[in-house]
């Protein structure tokens, strides 16, 4: 059995990041904003080391911001993640459609 991503176990989060991944890049950065700012108090360890090790090997790794916005998601009470996940599904759609 293929194992699961950490978002993959939410629906919404997982859809959320698949919308994610295939925006323009600058859509990207903003959402990644968006993230880091709701998340920016939520308090936990990530050493740079461990973040940098496999750079480059997922598709959020090529943007620094986006990478960290990831980072602070996985570490986001599912609640939050959740609703993080529509507000970025409702975001890029919005921004796309313009």
């Amino acid at each position: 059995m293929e194992q699961k991503r950490w978002y993959d176990v939410d629906p919404v989060l997982s859809r959320a990041i698949a919308v994610w991944e295939t925006s323009p890049e600058e859509l990207q950065t903003v959402c990644a904003e968006y993230v880091i700012d709701k998340l920016k108090d939520i308090d936990f360890e990530m050493s740079l080391d461990e973040q940098y090790n496999y750079i480059l090997r997922r598709w959020y790794d090529k943007n620094v911001k986006v990478s960290h916005a990831m980072e602070y998601l996985k570490h986001a009470p599912n609640e939050l993640r959740h609703e993080l996940g529509l507000d970025i599904i409702e975001y890029i759609e919005k921004n796309l459609e313009d």
